[in-house]
């Protein structure tokens, strides 16, 4: 399923180490012999130098990975972007361009109708073979999302679909869940996909039997998605990291099953071995 890509906000957790995933060859190596994406939130925080670009390259070199980067917040969450470090980041990450799934860009619910003239500044500078996705949270552009059509249109965008209902409508009193309940957004989910792409950020509860039901919903869309032919980008969240790697497994196994024509093969084992329970 090369349209098919399954990935975590990061690809190293404090929690994940020697439990899933290990360090040989590398974090990302190990991480990438089980999931095809990941959310690159490190760069939202500064731009890459060379040596850890090369760091990743060598990483992944020769699979099919992908990585959704995420523009720098100082272009993204400045009133006024910063067009020299678009330019740096753009150029930084050039030899991964190979490997470079849509670029996330994120901005923050201050951003509304407003300030499109400075969103389109930055998309035109974007490399107009890789493709970007955009993630808005400003309550106009879901009350009215043709304030957006055109710019998806003049650039083939897909927007970010982020639902964060597992959290909101689950127990919001699990000490997991109080900060997230301040750091997310509760916005509606979208229900149409631009340009045939889906790229869904899928935040879910540490209580895992609350998850149920939005991740049979998001296993018949993702099926659906695919049986068109549209790249489908799921990101597995949660509150804690730690359980980020099985609720993955869970959503991938539900996808199997929503396909029902053996065309989707179960993800690879973990890196390390999972101990077996006593009987």
């Amino acid at each position: 399923m090369s349209s098919y890509f399954i990935g975590l906000p990061a690809w190293a957790f404090s929690g994940w180490n020697n439990r899933y995933f290990n360090t040989q060859p590398s974090a990302l190596a190990s991480y990438a012999t089980v999931f095809n994406t990941v959310e690159g939130n490190t760069t939202f925080y500064h731009i890459p130098d060379e040596a850890s670009v090369e760091k990743w390259h060598e990483s992944i070199k020769g699979t099919d990975f992908k990585f959704c980067f995420k523009l720098p917040k100082t272009i993204t969450h400045q009133r006024k972007p910063s067009i020299k470090d678009l330019d740096l980041f753009i150029s930084r990450i050039e030899p991964l361009h190979k490997y470079c799934g849509p670029f996330l860009l994120q901005f923050p619910a201050t951003a509304g109708p407003a300030d499109l003239a400075k969103i389109e500044s930055i998309v035109s500078r974007l490399p107009s073979e890789l493709r970007c996705a955009i993630e808005v949270r400003h309550d106009d552009f879901f009350s009215h999302p043709e304030l957006l059509h055109e710019l998806i249109a003049k650039y083939k965008l897909g927007r970010v679909i982020m639902d964060t209902r597992a959290i909101f409508q689950g127990d919001r009193h699990h000490p997991e869940v109080t900060a997230a309940l301040h750091a997310k957004p509760d916005l509606p989910v979208l229900g149409h996909v631009y340009n045939e792409l889906l790229l869904v950020r899928l935040l879910l509860h540490p209580d895992l039997v609350s998850n149920d039901a939005y991740i049979e919903q998001w296993a018949q869309r993702f099926a659906h998605s695919l049986k068109l032919g549209y790249q489908s980008y799921m990101m597995i969240h949660c509150p804690n990291n730690e359980h980020c790697p099985e609720l993955a497994i869970q959503f991938h196994s539900r996808l199997q099953a929503a396909m029902g024509d053996n065309s989707l093969p179960p993800l690879p084992a973990w890196p390390v071995p999972q101990q077996q329970p006593l009987l």
